[in-house]
C-alpha cells in the first residue's frame, strides 16, 4: 500500500451507505441498522462530542476540524502537524470550559510533544477562522500513547492523565484548578516517579470504592486518605502487553470484584481478566479468558449499551496501520463491531457494524466516542483514524431482510 494515500487530503464530499449488524439474539430476525457517514479523510486518530455552539445539539471535533450538528458541517479548529510516516500530533482529544465562560473549548495531547494546548471556543459567529491556542501545562514528557480527562479524586473536575509507551516514563496526574477569574491552571502529582506503560484505565480494583489505576505493568492503588495525598502504590500483579486505551474496569460477572477488559493494540487479541480471590497477601490474582483473536490492533474500546437493553456492549474494531503498517494484520480489512456479553454462561456474541478493505471504510483511532447526537434514542458511535473520522448512526432494530 502507497502510505501516501494515507496524508492529509481535501474535504471529501459525506459518503453515506448502508451496514448492517448482526443481532445478539441468534434466534431473532431482526438486526441492528447502522448508516456510515464519513466527515473527514486524514490521519487524525482523536475526537470528542459535545455541544459546541450552545444551540443544545451535540456537535463533533476531530482534528483540525469540528462538524457542526444536525448537518455535521465542516468548520475549521486549528493546525496540526504531521510526523512520521503517516501520523498526525493528535492522539486524543476531549472537550472542557478552560476559561469559564460557558462554552466548551477543544484540549489535546499530541504523540512527541511534551506542551499540552487547549483552544479557546470563539462562541456564536465567530467560526470562520481558527481557534485561539494556549498552553494548559508543559508535562516535561514525551512518547505519550494517548490521554486521559478523569476525575481521579471524585470532586466533579477531571484530571489530566498521560498514558505513555515508554515503561521508564514518570505517572503524573495534573489537577485542573480553577481561579476566581474563571480560568483554569494546573497543580502537577507524582503518582510514581518511574512506571508508565501503553495501555491505561481507571476503576476500583481493590473494593475500597476509589478509583485506580490499571496499566500495562499493573495497577496503582489510590491512597486511603485521598488521591493526592502522595504516591501511590504499584502492584505488579499482571502484565497487559500493547494494551488498548483505555482498559474497561467492570464487574462483568457481578461477583463484587472488577474485572478488566483489554486487547492488544498492536496485535492479534481481545481478553477479559477475571479477578479472583485476593492471596493472602492482599496480591490480586486473575484467570485470563480470550474474547476474540480473528483481527488485529484493537487499540482502543468503549463500553456503552448500543441496542437499549439496559446493559452496556463492549465496542472495538480494528485501527487502521498502526505503527505504520507494520502491526501484524496491518493489511486486513479494517472492522467497527461490538460484543454482547451474557453473564449466565459468561460468553459473548460478535456482530459486525462495518467492515472494509484497508483504508477504504470506517475503522478505529486512539478514541471511541458514544453518544445519541440525533435524538432518537439510539446511542451512536463516533471513530476517528487514518481512514478517517466518522459517523455510525445507530438506526435501531429493523427486520431483517
Amino acid at each position: 500500500m502507497n502510505v501516501k494515500t494515507l496524508l492529509p487530503t481535501a474535504i471529501v464530499a459525506l459518503t453515506v451507505v448502508t451496514v448492517v449488524a448482526q443481532q445478539k439474539k441468534k434466534s431473532g430476525p431482526p438486526k441492528l441498522k447502522w448508516k456510515v457517514q464519513q466527515l473527514h479523510k486524514d490521519n487524525n486518530e482523536g475526537c470528542a462530542v459535545g455541544d459546541i455552539n450552545g444551540d443544545g445539539k451535540l456537535d463533533v471535533t476531530a482534528g483540525e476540524f469540528w462538524y457542526a450538528a444536525p448537518d455535521f458541517k465542516q468548520m475549521p479548529v486549528r493546525k496540526i502537524m504531521p510526523f512520521g510516516a503517516d501520523y498526525m500530533q493528535n492522539n486524543s482529544e476531549h472537550l472542557f470550559d478552560m476559561d469559564g465562560d460557558g462554552d466548551l473549548d477543544v484540549v489535546s495531547g499530541a504523540f512527541t510533544l511534551p506542551v499540552v494546548n487547549w483552544y479557546e471556543n470563539p462562541g456564536e459567529g465567530n467560526y470562520s477562522g481558527q481557534w485561539k491556542s494556549h498552553i494548559v501545562v508543559d508535562t516535561e514528557t514525551g512518547k505519550n500513547e494517548a490521554t486521559f480527562l478523569h476525575d481521579l479524586d471524585g470532586d466533579g473536575t477531571p484530571e489530566w492523565i498521560e498514558n505513555s509507551w515508554d515503561a521508564n516514563n514518570p505517572m503524573l496526574a495534573f489537577r485542573l484548578v480553577r481561579g476566581e477569574d474563571g480560568k483554569v491552571t494546573t497543580e502537577k502529582h507524582v503518582i510514581c516517579e518511574t512506571g508508565n506503560g501503553h495501555g491505561m484505565g481507571f476503576g476500583d480494583i481493590n473494593g475500597d470504592g476509589k478509583d485506580d489505576i490499571v496499566f500495562n505493568q499493573g495497577w496503582y492503588e489510590c491512597p486511603e486518605a485521598g488521591a493526592f495525598s502522595g504516591p501511590w502504590k504499584w502492584h505488579k500483579d499482571f502484565e497487559l502487553p500493547h494494551a488498548s486505551c483505555p482498559v474497561l474496569i467492570v464487574d462483568l460477572n457481578e461477583d463484587g470484584r472488577n474485572d478488566i477488559i483489554w486487547a492488544d493494540g498492536h496485535s492479534y487479541g481481545l481478553y477479559w481478566e477475571e479477578q479472583q480471590e485476593p492471596q493472602s497477601n492482599g496480591a490480586t490474582t486473575w484467570r485470563q479468558h480470550l474474547i476474540d483473536k480473528k483481527f488485529s490492533q484493537a487499540h482502543c474500546l468503549a463500553w456503552a449499551d448500543i441496542d437499549q437493553d439496559g446493559a452496556s456492549e463492549l465496542i472495538t474494531g480494528k485501527r487502521f496501520y498502526a505503527h505504520s503498517g507494520k502491526d501484524p494484520g496491518s493489511e486486513d480489512n479494517i472492522t467497527v463491531h461490538y460484543y454482547d456479553w451474557k453473564k449466565e454462561d459468561q460468553s459473548w456474541t460478535k456482530s459486525m457494524i462495518s467492515s472494509a478493505p484497508a483504508g477504504e471504510g470506517p475503522g478505529i483511532g486512539l478514541q471511541i466516542r458514544t453518544a445519541d447526537l440525533d435524538g432518537d434514542g439510539w446511542v451512536d458511535i463516533v471513530v476517528p483514524g487514518k481512514s478517517g473520522t466518522h459517523i455510525l448512526w445507530n438506526q435501531g432494530w429493523t427486520p431483517a431482510s
